[in-house]
C-alpha cells in the first residue's frame, strides 16, 4: 500500500490562496501559539524574493 504525503508547506499555499480561508490561519495561529488575541490586521500581496 503505498501513501501519499502532504507537505505543510504546500498545504498551507494551497489552502491560503484563497483570500476567504485566512480565518484558517488566525485560528492555526492562535492554537500554535496559544494565545486567543491573535487578529489579523492586513494581509499583503507576497512576492518572491530570491537570496543571492
Amino acid at each position: 500500500m503505498s501513501k501519499t504525503l502532504i507537505r505543510f508547506d504546500w498545504a498551507m499555499k494551497t489552502l491560503l490562496r484563497d483570500k476567504a480561508n485566512f480565518d484558517v490561519l488566525e485560528g492555526f495561529l492562535c492554537a500554535l501559539f496559544e494565545d486567543d488575541n491573535i487578529k489579523k490586521i492586513n494581509i499583503l500581496e507576497g512576492e518572491t524574493i530570491c537570496a543571492i
